[in-house]
């Protein structure tokens, strides 16, 4: 059997780090939002008795360090399933390295994938528990569109829609490694600043939503070319606000006008490789 699904991009609304926990994990409270950027996975059966993996981006490792194949091992060992062969092929859309989510996203994609291939032995909370196995951002992933992320960002709290809006999302041609995004806060001055609450009260307004943004990891990780990239976005006209998303180093603008929107990713398309038109994506309204 085979099986083909979109893996949606993630993006962070509000990013606070709220302390850290014995184990060496962070507490955060984040507004998380699928976006409709998304890779293609494909999840095929066959004779092998191994899971292989292939991809057509070059940075990606084809081999059992991929979160795709680490998910598919934990759902046949959680659910008693025997393997009888497993072929998996990610088509690339979102960039590594950039705060959203793309690993996870494909990650996601192959448990949704193989429970529906295996009848569903998976309910909802169990895929999500599965994914919080694997990495923080899978649960969000499999549940898709609007969410509050509690704890390590596992504990999810699903949220009403946010209006429709369009989102700039920008690479930069550098990646940001989470680990070292968060070394980077724990060595700086504690952030009191919970900007998740305040946006709690105002997603039913893209302006309020827009100037709200605000993500902690940009205070020590908006080096010079982040912030001239976040402030070139901001001078954009009609945007609404920008922020880094994740540990970064993507940087997104929101736009309330789509005709000003697609001309501000028109005006980065001519110096940055990875520059995206996006859009809220609500899985389980569709």
């Amino acid at each position: 059997m085979e099986i083909k699904l979109n893996a949606y991009a993630k993006i962070n609304l509000t990013f606070d780090i709220t302390g850290k926990r014995d184990d060496g994990y962070h507490e955060v409270k984040t507004i998380m939002q699928s976006v409709d950027l998304y890779d293609v996975v494909t999840v095929l059966q066959n004779d092998t008795g191994s899971i292989t993996v292939s991809c057509d981006y070059p940075n990606v490792p084809c081999d059992n360090s991929n979160i795709a194949v680490k998910c598919a091992e934990r759902f046949f060992e959680k659910t008693g399933i025997i393997n009888h062969g497993l072929h998996i092929d990610i088509q690339k859309n979102i960039p590594t390295q950039a705060g959203l989510a793309g690993g996870s996203a494909d990650g996601a994609a192959v448990i949704k994938g193989l429970n529906t291939i295996y009848n569903n032995p998976l309910d909802e909370c169990a895929m999500y528990a599965l994914g919080a196995e694997i990495g923080a951002d899978i649960p969000f992933c499999i549940m898709c569109g609007t969410a509050l992320g509690e704890g390590t960002g596992t504990v999810l709290t699903r949220l009403k829609p946010i209006p429709h809006m369009y989102f700039v999302l920008v690479k930069p041609p550098f990646g940001v490694s989470t680990k070292e995004a968060f070394e980077a806060v724990d060595s700086a001055e504690p952030m009191e600043y919970l900007a998740t609450d305040r946006m709690l009260e105002c997603l039913d307004d893209v302006k309020l939503i827009g100037k709200n943004l605000r993500n902690d990891f940009e205070e020590t990780l908006c080096n010079g070319p982040l912030l001239k990239l976040r402030s070139r976005l901001l001078e954009c006209d009609g945007a609404l606000g920008a922020v880094m998303t994740g540990s970064g180093s993507t940087v997104y603008a929101v736009f309330d006008d789509e005709e000003k929107a697609k001309c501000c990713r028109e005006l980065f398309l001519n110096e940055y490789e990875y520059v995206f038109l996006a859009e809220p994506y609500e899985d389980y309204l569709k």
